[in-house]
């Protein structure tokens, strides 16, 4: 069916229309192609913009079931628009002919100023050779995009369309229906048979946005900007980073923007796989605009002449694709090529600035804008001559919660998930997280559910991919553990453990102490609204093997809290200042990880008594100081809230005063050994309530046979001990069994059996229930207790009583 298309500038446009209801959601609502909405939405204004909703009058055809009275253009001139593809003159062939197949394959009507796009085989070569320019040796790749789609699209414009009016005499049973159609107000038909068509020039315009047009799963970047849309996510909010690029760099688009004089240079600062390039490639396709990747790495050369040559090379390329955005990726990748000398600027600096010189010169001439976004992961190793040149500073932060549940749904979007899946709970295990590891996470379930599914079923994967799997809790639980295995090789990621009061025994005065410094602030944050400190550095001291550990997870257990275990050592690196921005690096992660407890074990190894030690760069005084001004830092406040900090030492008389003093690790708890027999039997029984122990066995008597120095890394050892020893037992039992079975059994003819079973035959095929459950017995017990030593010598257990007196004493001033 036909219509006339009449948009708020009262411009007309002949359509075809298909009725779908599927289709469509809304009554009063139209969809159409990217190319099409954009050559309505451009007649409106210039200043539209690609992606949102525009009015439009649908009106009847008055040619009805006619065909439409319309001239035939006698030639077109159309021209090819700038982009990353089409500037490359090497494929002008291709561009040929894919305009010829274009008007081959059917007759088209056109309008003077519509956009056409035309699909070129993307397998075509990528790679070719060019003419080396300002000192680049090395020929560099003309197609500057990072598409990695089978076809590109190149979008030409109807420059110029030349026809004849159709006379009155044959349009008069028309002229009552509409009088314009014979002045090519509707536009011109296209025929090759009849119309010349002339390829020239390069013109500059925005282009549609295809959002997920050839994407109808939304697997693409573009498909998931367009389900964050439609559940008017936060994510798109004015106040996150997308929303504050996309307003400031939509300014550059209106008409008056030019005569303003804007800076159009940004910088992204953020953590790797926070999203900083993703977020950009969505401000490009919504505005309408090319995107330009540059990896700083790459344009890096031999020498700085080399380098220099490269990045005027590829900007001068880039330019040409205006409007567009560029994007030096990895600033960080100039701090090695970048050696001011004294009282002059780095030759690369004035390269950069003669290259943002050029981008308001183009500005002028083409009237589209260039805009440079820079992205850094680590500012502090860019020179700050290369920083300055980006007037507009923006931050890419860690998701919160909130955030990472609408990552999560997003990219669960068409996924099939069991009835045991919580987004909201996976939300919430995945702390500290970045979007670059959720998009692995989800991917790693997705294959480990149909790994499953293959396994436990004979199915083709094909067959498995066209029914759909569903996604347990299992493998997203199996997921997290590898993505938080590979999220870091030093100092690891917060997660929550698992890890209850249930499992600690005794030390109940400890607990509640810890639980008031904590749990206070969380639940009545308003005590500290008016200014009132929290204590949030707790120290736990004793003899090794006292569970100060097992307290720490616990307590983040109980609150809810993530848990960052960090090992001294753990942070030490050979490079200079690599120490300090170890200790950087685990409070930022903590508080991306909020509410969240970090655990420093072995607190002595990395906070020392500053002066006593003879390192030569003295590393340990910075840790030291670093660790300080972080301590300072929580206690203030701010960013620092809902983190707290939990030290543990063997050594609490080697560690530097100033860490034990108000603000930091101020309150202090002593864990020392069970020194009755009752707090021993807590602890024993915490140790086995997972055990099967024999009716006959009194935890009670085994506890008041235990000494006064044993640990609770003792009685540990105790509980394992005895276990082993009862597995030991049964499996001589189920040996013994087999023994027997496999005993020689002749036939009458005297043949020896010639299949002896073996032991796991017999546990997996024989073997029933009961005669695999391992029961512990007092006589386990007796036999670990003979050959348990303490890890304590009743000795050291008297210094760490002098150690415990003396910081009692100094605590108690």
């Amino acid at each position: 069916m036909q219509a006339v298309v009449v948009n708020s500038a009262t411009q007309y446009r002949l359509v075809r229309v298909v009725v779908d209801n599927a289709a469509v959601e809304n009554s009063g609502q139209v969809k159409t192609s990217p190319t099409l909405y954009f050559n309505i939405a451009r007649q409106e204004s210039t200043d539209f913009t690609p992606n949102r909703s525009i009015a439009i009058q649908l009106l009847p055809s008055p040619f009805g079931s006619h065909r439409p009275f319309i001239p035939t253009a006698k030639s077109i001139t159309v021209a090819r628009v700038a982009s990353p593809f089409s500037v490359n003159r090497q494929y002008q062939d291709l561009f040929l002919g894919g305009l010829k197949s274009y008007f081959d394959d059917a007759k088209h009507l056109v309008k003077q100023g519509d956009l056409i796009a035309v699909p070129i085989d993307g397998n075509a070569p990528r790679w070719l050779q060019d003419p080396k320019e300002d000192g680049a040796e090395q020929a560099t790749p003309l197609l500057l995009g990072s598409s990695s789609q089978k076809h590109e699209n190149v979008y030409f414009m109807i420059t110029n369309i030349e026809y004849e009016v159709l006379d009155d005499s044959s349009s008069a049973q028309y002229n009552d229906l509409y009088l314009g159609c014979r002045v090519g107000e509707l536009g011109c038909w296209v025929d090759v048979a009849v119309t010349r068509i002339v390829q020239a020039g390069l013109e500059h315009s925005r282009v549609p946005d295809p959002g997920s047009y050839h994407d109808p799963e939304r697997r693409s970047s573009a498909g998931k900007l367009e389900i964050l849309e439609e559940r008017k996510s936060a994510l798109l909010s004015p106040t996150n980073l997308f929303g504050r690029l996309l307003s400031m760099t939509s300014a550059s688009m209106t008409k008056w923007a030019l005569d303003c004089h804007l800076d159009l240079t940004f910088l992204l600062k953020g953590q790797r796989g926070t999203g900083k390039f993703t977020t950009i490639s969505w401000v490009a396709q919504r505005l309408g605009i090319h995107l330009i990747e540059l990896d700083c790495y790459d344009l890096i050369g031999e020498n700085d002449t080399k380098t220099e040559g490269t990045l005027r090379y590829r900007f001068s390329q880039a330019v040409e694709c205006s409007p567009c955005i560029i994007v030096l990726r990895k600033l960080e990748a100039f701090a090695q090529s970048t050696q001011p000398t004294q009282g002059k600027e780095s030759a690369l600096t004035t390269v950069l600035q003669e290259c943002t010189a050029s981008i308001q010169k183009s500005w002028k001439e083409t009237g589209f804008p260039v805009i440079l976004v820079g992205t850094v992961s680590e500012p502090g190793q860019v020179p700050p001559s290369i920083l300055s040149q980006f007037k507009y500073e923006l931050n890419s932060e860690v998701p919160d919660e909130p955030s990472r549940f609408e990552i999560l749904n997003c990219l669960l979007d068409s996924a099939v998930l069991s009835s045991d899946v919580s987004v909201s709970n996976l939300a919430t295990q995945t702390a500290a997280l970045v979007a670059a590891d959720l998009v692995d996470l989800v991917s790693r379930a997705k294959t480990l559910s149909l790994e499953r599914t293959l396994k436990d079923r004979n199915l083709t994967k094909s067959y498995v991919r066209l029914s759909g799997v569903g996604i347990t809790a299992a493998d997203f639980e199996a997921a997290v553990g590898k993505v938080r295995d590979a999220y870091s090789e030093s100092i690891g990621a917060p997660k929550i453990p698992t890890v209850t009061w249930d499992d600690v025994g005794g030390l109940a005065h400890v607990k509640a102490d810890i639980l008031d410094t904590i749990q206070l602030p969380l639940e009545r944050p308003e005590l500290f609204a008016d200014g009132l400190k929290k204590r949030s550095g707790i120290l736990l001291y004793g003899p090794p093997g006292t569970g100060k550990t097992l307290i720490a997870k616990a307590v983040a257990t109980s609150c809810s809290l993530n848990f960052f275990s960090v090992k001294g050592p753990e942070l030490l690196n050979m490079y200079i200042g690599e120490s300090e921005a170890n200790v950087r690096r685990v409070f930022q992660k903590a508080r991306d990880a909020k509410p969240c407890v970090i655990f420093f074990d072995e607190l002595d190894s990395v906070a020392p008594k500053r002066g006593n030690h003879g390192d030569s760069g003295g590393v340990m005084d910075r840790i030291v100081s670093q660790l300080l001004a972080e301590l300072d830092g929580m206690a203030a406040g701010g960013s620092g809230a809902d983190v707290f900090v939990i030290g543990a030492t063997n050594r609490p008389d080697l560690l530097d005063p100033a860490l034990l003093r108000p603000g930091r690790f101020d309150r202090m708890l002593y864990l020392g050994v069970s020194d009755t027999h009752e707090a021993q039997f807590n602890i024993l029984e915490a140790l086995t309530r997972k055990f099967r122990l024999d009716p006959d066995l009194d935890l009670r008597a085994v506890a008041e046979r235990c000494p006064f120095n044993y640990t609770g890394a003792d009685l540990y050892a105790l509980c394992s001990d005895a276990m082993l020893n009862a597995m030991s037992r049964k499996a001589m039992m189920i040996d013994a069994k087999i023994a027997v079975i496999d005993e020689p059994i002749r036939s009458s003819t005297g043949v020896t059996h010639p299949f002896p079973i073996t032991p796991q035959y017999y546990l997996s095929e024989i073997a029933t229930p009961e005669e695999i459950r391992v029961t512990v017995t007092g006589e386990d017990f007796d036999t670990a207790l003979r050959n348990l030593v303490p890890s304590v010598s009743e000795a050291e257990m008297e210094h760490y009583a002098i150690v415990q007196k003396r910081f009692t004493q100094d605590e108690s001033k």
